[in-house]
């Protein structure tokens, strides 16, 4: 899977969203034209006897916003199901006379690091099947070694695994996919 690109020319930032809100807040960010990003993780679940792959969000309520300027963080801030923009606290001084104290100023990322990011969260997608591990047990359902048992040998990304099946007395190692093999 190709990692997407974070444009350098956009202002970064991180906005929490309202809870279960978050399908919400990106349709409404969309709208107004702001690029989006948010990192979701591949795991494999049983659905009505079915194993399915289920995309969740990594960082829950989190989504990585790029905006062009203040105006337009303005208007994202201001989007349905968007709670906050992750600020920092900084000494006010833009006005003589005003009560000194801390201000939230929002914290804005590095395009570069936030490429860095992406990247490596792409690199390292591989599906976590909830209740296959490594040396576990399984039972081969389909395919040419359907009702072969197997072991569990690695976990590869694509919603695939290799498996060691006992063919003529000597293990011998095969890839399926994930919804091919049954827990024993």
């Amino acid at each position: 899977m190709a990692s997407p690109t974070i444009d350098p020319t956009l202002c970064w930032y991180i906005a929490k969203t309202t809870p279960r809100m978050g399908v919400r807040a990106l349709e409404a960010l969309q709208a107004a034209e702001v690029v989006t990003y948010q990192p979701r993780a591949s795991e494999v679940v049983v659905r009505r006897g079915r194993r399915v792959v289920r995309r969740t969000p990594m960082l829950i309520r989190t989504v990585f916003i790029g905006v062009k300027d203040e105006p337009h963080l303005a208007v994202a801030k201001d989007r349905p199901g968007v709670a906050e923009i992750v600020c920092y606290p900084v000494e006010d001084k833009s006005l003589e006379g005003n009560i000194s104290g801390p201000v939230l100023k929002p914290a804005r990322l590095n395009a570069e690091g936030l490429q860095r990011f992406v990247d490596r969260i792409a690199k390292g997608e591989i599906v976590e099947p909830v209740g296959i591990k490594i040396g576990q047990g399984v039972m081969v359902t389909d395919g040419p070694f359907a009702s072969f048992p197997a072991t569990v040998e690695r976990i590869l990304p694509d919603d695939r695994i290799a498996v060691s099946v006992s063919l003529f007395g000597r293990a011998s190692l095969i890839e399926l996919n994930i919804a091919q093999v049954q827990l024993l």
